[in-house]
């Protein structure tokens, strides 16, 4: 038994380095597949913070900030989130839209057709309140926002 334990502890620094790695390895290969998951919304994402000029802020439980004095209000595409400058310090708005950037990870490719579009429609109808429509109630539930 105290071989074993003298074996592990002599050698505990390369068979460190050698889990290490595999935890890096194992983040990239899961970084590039939650990507992958998220495509669509994530080139809309990018597409849509350069065209808006929008400066990158903090990240945020995963998700990318972006603030742009352009963009009317906020929107979130796989792990980007922009919102106007007036939302800087808004916890409560950053963490509706954080909300819709869970909703991306559940539903993958099918966020643009279940979540966004319904969304858009709904924000640019606007007859009731906004936060009233069940993609926002179901952001604000899985962003811990509470209304």
């Amino acid at each position: 038994m105290s071989d074993v334990f003298l074996f592990k502890s002599r050698n505990a620094g390369r068979w460190q380095g050698y889990c290490d790695g595999q935890k890096r390895m194992k983040k990239a290969f899961f970084s590039v597949l939650l990507y992958a998951w998220q495509l669509p919304q994530n080139l809309l994402g990018e597409i849509l913070a350069l065209c808006y000029g929008a400066r990158k802020g903090r990240d945020y439980r995963g998700a990318r900030l972006h603030f742009s004095d352009t963009i009317p209000g906020g929107i979130s595409l796989g792990r980007h989130i922009i919102l106007n400058t007036c939302y800087l310090h808004d916890e409560e708005e950053i963490r509706h839209e954080w909300g819709h950037t869970r909703q991306s990870l559940r539903l993958g490719w099918l966020y643009l057709i279940v979540v966004g579009i319904p969304s858009i429609l709904w924000a640019c109808r606007r007859r009731r309140d906004y936060f009233s429509f069940w993609t926002e109630r179901w952001a604000d539930r899985l962003g811990g926002v509470r209304r």
